[in-house]
């Protein structure tokens, strides 16, 4: 059993000191610029390799920093007015 529980525990901490597949540092806001004045609704129809997040009029946000956030700031008639990285 004691044998048992320190393969448990060396399996454990083997695992913990893998390598993470590293997180893009790059939003890639400029690569997006062309949907500025756009409908917010052509994002419905994309995917993006970063964590995306739509900002409305009012929204309340994190202050959280993440360099590979991609933001869309959406304006009062529903049309994309800024992208940027956050």
């Amino acid at each position: 059993m004691r044998n048992i529980v320190s393969s448990l525990m060396l399996v454990s901490a083997l695992a913990a000191c893998s390598p993470e597949e590293p997180a893009p540092t790059d939003c890639t806001a400029a690569d997006h610029q062309a949907l500025i004045g756009q409908s917010e609704t052509v994002l419905d129809t994309m995917t993006f390799a970063v964590p995306v997040r739509v900002i409305h009029p009012g929204d309340m946000v994190t202050m959280d920093f993440q360099p590979n956030r991609l933001n869309f700031h959406i304006d009062a008639g529903g049309k994309i007015e800024k992208i940027e990285c956050n």
